[in-house]
């Protein structure tokens, strides 16, 4: 098989997955997987699979998109979010900060905003303010950012008991 048909099928897959057809993407995935190995396909199966509620299996999955490419920062941020979710905060921080870190990453606002959720939750607002300006001077624009700021903030002004 081509590198062109891997690539139909990594393309269809997107598409089927923006538009929230996930069992067509899952399918699409993992017929350009068989046809070649790619960090971008983990990528979108982990997506998927988070999407449907397999956590572990789309752990599994990013881990194998960054063992493909360890500079590939989109699939670090999403196991930094799953780990958070999993209740593993420490290494969670770990993987966010490696998506930062990574050459190629689609979205770091994300991954910069995801760890200001991460210091509020721990109280520590100065370092979850840090973060934030961060992924506002990448993206000014960026609405829960800005929330997130404005909630860090009001809650800074308040009266405490």
């Amino acid at each position: 098989m081509s590198s062109s048909s891997f690539q139909l099928s990594l393309d269809l897959a997107k598409d089927h997955f923006k538009i929230g057809d996930l069992d067509r993407a899952e399918f699409h995935l993992r017929s350009s997987l068989e046809l070649e190995e790619s960090e971008e396909a983990y990528f979108y199966l982990g997506l998927v699979q988070n999407a449907l509620g397999s956590w572990s299996d789309a752990l599994v999955s990013y881990y194998k998109a960054v063992s493909l490419n360890h500079e590939y920062g989109n699939p670090c941020n999403e196991i930094g979010v799953l780990l958070l979710r999993m209740g593993n905060d420490k290494e969670a921080v770990y993987w966010l900060k490696k998506s930062i870190r990574c050459e190629r990453n689609d979205a770091p606002h994300i991954s910069y905003f995801n760890l200001a959720t991460l210091y509020k939750l721990w109280n520590r607002p100065e370092r979850s303010l840090q973060y934030l300006h961060k992924a506002l001077s990448l993206k000014k624009d960026f609405l829960e950012a800005n929330e997130l700021w404005r909630e860090i903030k009001a809650d800074e002004e308040a009266p405490s008991n």
